[in-house]
């Protein structure tokens, strides 16, 4: 196999999963929408951190490699990412108001 074949294959495979790593983020914002205990057994620290991490390798892609395709392509993980952790947050928060309430009424 030449070199070029290779560099395009390995290329195409990066491309392939990245796109299906977006998609992979829809099951799991799907279970922490369904979950009536406030989705607890989401970590908040590791979904931040992973947008993080999603968001400084975008700029690296954009600014040291200068691959706006693939600055994209992290800056989609760093939203799916936070999708992840609004989804969560906001979740946790109804699962806290629903809790005071059953007390109030008590």
């Amino acid at each position: 196999m030449s070199n070029e074949l290779l560099l395009q294959s390995i290329t195409g495979i990066y491309a392939v999963c990245n796109a299906v790593r977006l998609l992979m983020y829809v099951p799991q914002m799907v279970a922490v929408m369904r979950d009536r205990c406030g989705a607890h057994a989401i970590s908040l620290i590791t979904w931040t951190y992973w947008s993080f991490s999603h968001a400084v390798t975008a700029v690296y892609c954009h600014v040291m490699a200068n691959d706006l395709m693939l600055a994209g392509v992290m800056w989609g993980n760093a939203a799916g990412c936070l999708a992840v952790v609004a989804l969560t947050m906001k979740k946790r928060q109804q699962y806290a108001c629903s809790i005071k309430e059953d007390r109030a009424f008590a």
